[in-house]
């Protein structure tokens, strides 16, 4: 009976860790992601703001502005994937709501962006002012 238990007790330990992802934590997004972005089916404004908008710190849309808190790392096939953690605000909502950002990037300026990852879209950088 104790040696069973033993086991139950060691596989419960070993178990938890080969079930997570190493995850690394940054204080800002990747500086891949920085800049004007738009759908990639349409081209870059020349007299209007840029759909998105992104810096270090900042996560900016039509109808929400949002500060990031801190971005995660982790492994994927294709390169890493980052998650956003931030707090958003709209025109009149108080106080900030919590929303994250998942960020993929992809070949020649092109990154995929979205709130999960079945709401990811596609968005082609526009050319520095």
């Amino acid at each position: 009976m104790r040696v069973i238990a033993i086991l139950a007790l060691g596989a419960l330990l070993v178990v938890p860790e080969a079930a997570t992802a190493d995850i690394k934590r940054h204080k800002a997004i990747p500086e891949q992601f920085w800049g004007q972005w738009v759908p990639t089916d349409q081209s870059c404004p020349t007299d209007a703001r840029p759909a998105l908008s992104v810096t270090a710190s900042a996560y900016t849309r039509a109808d929400a502005r949002c500060t990031i808190d801190w971005v995660d790392e982790t492994a994927g096939r294709a390169g890493p994937i980052y998650s956003a953690h931030m707090r958003c605000s709209t025109g009149e909502q108080q106080p900030p709501a919590p929303a994250n950002l998942i960020l993929v990037s992809r070949e020649n300026n092109v990154v995929s962006l979205g709130s999960d990852f079945r709401s990811l879209q596609t968005y082609q950088r526009c050319p520095a002012e």
